[in-house]
Order: structure tokens, then C-alpha cells, then sequence
């Protein structure tokens, strides 16, 4: 099963950014929920930006895995706040917003992993935009050893996006699969 790969891939390889360009919403939220239920019950604590619409199914998922200690240690934060905090999806901001989020984390005792539902709004095309923020993450995610999930939902992808994504990203995941990128630029520290 999918969820069990990511799982134990994450162990092996605990600084890593992950494109997940999703087809199926019922296989995401699994996903998605493995992946937190597994952060927290290694220790872990898990950020959690999401949209609305998923949050209610996904809160029942992680309820019935968690108990109520455990599910302190998960903390969710809405994509729209977070990706629209300036009014507008302005990547600059929207760095900003990840460094308060993740700042108080990186000199902490207790090790943390991300997963991010990337929405845009009603940009037509924010490839360019989308660009700059995931090399300007991947930067981050390797300067401090972070582990990042960003999703996509496909069919909302302009056809250039995925090309452009798997550049910044050095593993990509399907609903059936977990590889490697062969686009990605390894980025100079």
C-alpha cells in the first residue's frame, strides 16, 4: 500500500520535498492522514495547511488514529489564510508566512514534518509565481533538514506546472507511486 511506502520512505530519508500531483480526493486524504498519524506516533510534530473542503475528513481520520494528547501535536493551518495572507497569492508573503510557521521549530527539541495542500486562487497562470516559492522552499527544506509534502490537485494544474514542479522537488508522488525526479536542479547552498 501507498500510504506505507511514503511512511518508510520518510524514515529513510528525513530531509526531503515531495510533489504530490493528485488525481484521486479519497486516496489523498489517506495519504495525507497516514502521513501525519505516522509523524505523530514517531514523535514527530505535524503542520498541517489544508483547505477547508478536505479538513472535516480528514480531522475524522486523524480523530479515530489519535488520542486527544496526540492530536495536539498536530496543528492545522487553512491554505486559503495561509496562501492568500497578503490579499493575494504573492509568493514573498507566503514565504514569510512558512518562516513564522517554522521558525519556532528549528532550534526545538521535537523533530516536525509538513504537508501542504498548494492552491493559487483564481490566478490563470501561476506557474512563475508557483516557480519561485517551491525553489525558494526546497532551499529551506534542505538548509534545515525539513521533510515537505506540497500537493497539487492535478486537473487545477496549468499543462507547464508539473515540468516546472518537478524541478524544485527531488521526489515525486503519484496516487500509485513514489520516484525520483529526473528534472530536479539540485539547488547550490
Amino acid at each position: 500500500m501507498m500510504e506505507e511506502e511514503l511512511n518508510g520512505f520518510v524514515k529513510t530519508k528525513p530531509c526531503t520535498h515531495i510533489l504530490y500531483c493528485y488525481h484521486n480526493i479519497d486516496m489523498y486524504i489517506k495519504k495525507v492522514t497516514a502521513y501525519l498519524v505516522d509523524g505523530v506516533k514517531s514523535g514527530e510534530t505535524v503542520i498541517l495547511i489544508e483547505s477547508e473542503k478536505n479538513l472535516n475528513a480528514m480531522n475524522e481520520r486523524l480523530k479515530a488514529d489519535l488520542t486527544d494528547d496526540q492530536m495536539k501535536r498536530v496543528h492545522i493551518i487553512s491554505n486559503f489564510d495561509f496562501y492568500l495572507s497578503s490579499g493575494s497569492y504573492h509568493p514573498p508573503a507566503i514565504y514569510e508566512q512558512l518562516m513564522k510557521i517554522y521558525t519556532p521549530y528549528f532550534n526545538g527539541d521535537t523533530p516536525f514534518r509538513t504537508w501542504t495542500n498548494v492552491e493559487w486562487g483564481a490566478l490563470e497562470n501561476p506557474a512563475h509565481i508557483v516557480d519561485w516559492f517551491e525553489k525558494e522552499t526546497d532551499k529551506l527544506v534542505n538548509e534545515q533538514q525539513l521533510t515537505l509534502v506540497c500537493a497539487y490537485e492535478a486537473e487545477k494544474m496549468p499543462a507547464d506546472m508539473q515540468a516546472i514542479l518537478e524541478q524544485s522537488h527531488p521526489h515525486i508522488m503519484t496516487d500509485e507511486d513514489l520516484i525520483e525526479s529526473t528534472l530536479h536542479n539540485k539547488i547550490k547552498l
